[in-house]
């Protein structure tokens, strides 16, 4: 009798594993839409890709799917750790150009982008036409309207500055900012004046947790008052009312350690930008 548990639940637990290595290889791309009130009207229908900790994986097969998508997508944007320590440059390159071959794309830098040369890695970016923001913004405009995108280095690593990457925005209900960052913690480092010239706040690294157990939770427990999906940042504006910026934290496309996940699905997203007056709730979907 216990030869016979023992081969169940060994049965059971490489089933698992296998599990858990499919999902963490699956291809996901979820397509929402995202209301901002201070969104020009030029761009209500302006779709974002965007894409977290690829790390050893490559984003061909999301290729595919972006293609059964009318119209692609207008922007890609990458929330940093793109590769990490041992991942061949030549795959790194790769995923740059498929990536660049959609549509104009700007990244920020996570903590495995530093895993070895970071500035070899800057000089890559650039010759496959990847702007790559480190505490800095840059305007993007559909005919005479524009909206504006910061990014901010990596915060887990203390590089951030967001007073720098928010230099020259000003205070104004007809300025829209989209933030990117690595790192979800990045929105206890900002004042409430910084939230409320943001609208929009995009960050990774958490990996949704990765290894999810029921009843337990995430194994990696540092982040979660920002584990997944939608938020709202604390101090969201000046005045301490609900108008203010969302902060969204994708569960990744790739995996760190171990090419294993449980109930933190590999993801990339879709976004596509609506104009309103009034700030919705966020998509269920992802709540």
């Amino acid at each position: 009798m216990i030869v016979w548990i023992a081969a169940a639940a060994a049965a059971a637990c490489a089933g698992l594993g296998a599990a858990m290595v499919r999902e963490a290889y699956r291809v996901r791309l979820r397509r929402e839409e995202v209301a901002l009130p201070r969104l020009p009207a030029a761009f209500d229908g302006f779709r974002i890709l965007f894409i977290s900790d690829v790390h050893r994986r490559t984003v061909r097969p999301l290729l595919g799917l972006l293609a059964g998508e009318g119209g692609g997508a207008d922007l890609v944007l990458i929330g940093g750790d793109l590769t990490e320590r041992g991942v061949p440059f030549s795959r790194v390159r790769e995923n740059a150009r498929l990536l660049a071959g959609i549509a104009p794309v700007f990244m920020v830098f996570g903590n495995h982008d530093y895993d070895e040369d970071a500035e070899a890695l800057a000089r890559l970016l650039r010759e496959e036409r990847v702007t790559l923001l480190r505490n800095e913004s840059r305007v993007i405009r559909r005919g005479v309207q524009s909206i504006r995108l910061a990014g901010v280095d990596d915060p887990s690593s203390g590089r951030d500055d967001v007073r720098a990457a928010l230099r020259g925005i000003p205070d104004r209900q007809t300025s829209c900012t989209i933030l990117l960052a690595h790192d979800p913690l990045i929105v206890e480092r900002m004042t409430a004046r910084d939230l409320y010239r943001t609208d929009l706040i995009l960050a990774g690294h958490t990996h949704g947790g990765q290894i999810v157990l029921p009843l337990v939770g995430p194994l990696a427990r540092g982040h979660l008052r920002y584990l997944r999906g939608w938020r709202t940042p604390p101090r969201r504006t000046k005045t301490g009312g609900s108008d203010g910026p969302w902060l969204f934290v994708s569960c990744g496309y790739g995996t760190s350690h171990l090419p294993l996940r449980l109930m933190a699905p590999a993801e990339a997203h879709l976004f596509t930008l609506r104009s309103l007056r009034r700030h919705p709730d966020p998509p269920s979907e992802s709540r």
